[in-house]
């Protein structure tokens, strides 16, 4: 069969191009160590890479879900520590008075105590986050849960809502706790001051019997304050452990895949070795042949 000499040039400069970029693609991949570079390069490969990508995205957002949860629950903590110490000075002076021994002066100095700790309590209950929104709103993060109304009655402006985030692909976490829970339409913080309001003026038989109701008040208060203590130790230690685990499956996926993206040098120096071997020597044949015709024959 006759090979023209169109169809030699033809063919010998193709083979100088693909040894060429095969060279080229090799350098690169040898320089950046990423051994798929386009979706070309190992179909498979390249779809095992998108996946894990998308699997590390994904654990990417579980982390920041974790964080946010564990930032809003350390806050709210903070704030429900500080109310069971303020409820507990509360039922030191309410047992003090349910002895019904003292009289309207001591009383009345009890009064006084409460008076500072009723405030106290209501300003923890509005505490607000980092940002300004309020941590027992339930939802309501933007509106102040306690206030007093026209009738100088405490209210909860706030909901029942209890945010759930995603931690992981199976599971969903409380990331607050509400006012709802706490006190429910402020109940007890309208008994408290009812009981100041009583101390400042008793009965002539004394305040005993008030001040044992507003010590089960108090006793159902610090129930659910405690409760709400210990749920939110309970999920933030579940969101440390859960954090390292994705700590280690992220590392995991991670060095997959950059095992399936990365170049075996030795296999790839031998190639793009290989390569330029070729490179070179079609151009060296097409070089020596192009200058031949017929007039050297002559």
């Amino acid at each position: 069969m006759r090979v023209s000499s169109d169809q030699f040039y033809q063919t010998a400069i193709r083979n100088i191009q693909i040894s060429s970029d095969k060279y080229s693609k090799l350098s690169v991949q040898m320089a950046t160590n990423e051994r798929i570079t386009k979706p070309s390069d190992d179909p498979l490969g390249s779809v095992l890479t998108l996946r894990l990508n998308s699997e590390l995205t994904t654990l990417e957002q579980y982390g920041k879900n974790m964080q946010q949860a564990t930032y809003t629950l350390s806050q709210q903590e903070t704030q429900l520590s500080s109310i069971n110490n303020l409820l507990y000075s509360v039922q030191s002076l309410a047992t003090a008075a349910a002895d019904g021994s003292y009289g309207n002066d001591e009383l009345n100095a009890m009064a006084n105590e409460l008076e500072v700790l009723l405030p106290g309590i209501v300003d923890l209950l509005n505490a607000r986050d980092g940002e300004g929104n309020y941590l027992f709103a339930g939802s309501e993060i933007d509106l102040q849960p306690f206030v007093k109304d026209a009738a100088g009655q405490y209210i909860y402006q706030g909901d029942a809502q209890v945010r759930k985030v995603a931690v992981s692909a199976e599971t969903l976490v409380n990331s607050n706790i509400t006012g709802a829970q706490l006190a429910p339409g402020a109940g007890f913080i309208n008994q408290l001051q009812d009981y100041i309001a009583l101390l400042q003026a008793p009965p002539a038989t004394g305040a005993g019997t008030e001040s044992r109701q507003m010590l089960d008040e108090l006793e159902a208060m610090l129930g659910r304050t405690t409760a709400a203590l210990t749920q939110i130790g309970g999920t933030v230690s579940s969101l440390d452990e859960l954090k390292n685990t994705n700590v280690d499956i992220a590392q995991f996926t991670e060095n997959l895949r950059d095992d399936i993206n990365a170049v075996h040098y030795p296999s790839a120096y031998i190639d793009m070795n290989n390569a330029l071997a070729s490179y070179e020597s079609t151009l060296k044949v097409y070089s020596s042949v192009s200058q031949l015709s017929l007039f050297n024959l002559l």
